[in-house]
C-alpha cells in the first residue's frame, strides 16, 4: 500500500459549488459539459466529442491509482455540472502536489467559480492533507489563468521552455507557480477577498 492510497478523498463543499471525486455516473453530465472546443484551447489534451471517452477513462484509472485525483465541479443552485479540476504529481513522501487540468463551461467564465474551486482545493491540500508545497502550471498564452495566479500571490518560479506538445501539435511553454505552506495564510486571505468581490 502506497502513502497515496491513504489519502482521504471526499467531496469538498463551498458556498456555491461542490467538488465531487470523479465516478462513473458522472459520465453523461460531464461529457455534455466538456463538449466545447473553446474549453480545451490551452490544454495539452482535448476531451470534447469523440475524445471524451479516453479522457474520462484515463481520469478514472489515475484516480484508482491515486496518481491523479479528478473532481467534478457541481453548481449548488441547480446541481449542474460546470467543469472539472484535479490534483496530480502527488508525492506524499515530499508533501507536494500540483493542482491543474481545470476547465469550466464557457457560461461561467469570469464568475467566482474558478476562484472558489481553487480555494477548496488549496484549503484541502494545506489544511487536511498537510501538504507543504503546491504547484500550479499554466500556458503563458492563457492570460486569464496566468493573471489569476499572480494576483493570488502564488510565486512565479519560471518558464519551462517547450515543455508540452499541445493536442494541435504546437510546442508550448509552461509558466510554473507555487505556494508553500508558510504562504498559504496570505494566499487564503487574497482568495477570500477576491471571492467577496465577485
Amino acid at each position: 500500500m502506497t502513502s497515496q492510497s491513504l489519502l482521504r478523498v471526499e467531496s469538498l463543499i463551498g458556498k456555491t459549488i461542490k467538488l465531487e471525486p470523479l465516478v462513473t455516473h458522472h459520465y453523461e453530465l460531464l461529457k455534455k459539459a466538456a463538449d466545447n472546443e473553446r474549453i480545451w484551447s490551452y490544454m495539452p489534451t482535448k476531451a470534447y466529442g469523440k475524445y471524451f471517452d479516453n479522457w474520462f477513462q484515463d481520469c478514472l484509472i489515475k484516480l484508482r491509482e491515486r496518481s491523479q485525483i479528478t473532481y467534478v465541479i457541481r453548481r449548488l443552485t441547480d446541481n449542474a455540472v460546470v467543469g472539472s479540476r484535479a490534483y496530480y504529481e502527488i508525492n506524499l513522501n515530499h508533501k507536494r502536489l500540483e493542482v491543474g487540468y481545470g476547465w469550466f463551461i464557457t457560461a461561467v467564465w469570469g464568475t467566482r467559480l474558478n476562484h472558489e474551486s481553487l480555494w477548496l482545493l488549496f484549503q484541502n491540500a494545506f489544511e487536511q492533507w498537510q501538504i507543504n508545497r503546491l504547484q500550479i502550471a499554466t500556458d503563458p498564452r492563457n492570460k486569464r489563468s496566468y493573471n489569476t495566479l499572480r494576483k493570488l500571490g502564488a510565486v512565479e518560479e519560471g518558464l519551462l521552455r517547450q515543455r508540452i506538445i499541445h493536442h494541435n501539435g504546437l510546442v508550448t511553454d509552461t509558466a510554473m507557480f507555487s505556494i508553500i505552506a508558510a504562504e498559504w495564510p496570505a494566499v487564503k486571505k487574497a482568495l477570500w477577498n477576491r471571492l467577496n468581490l465577485i
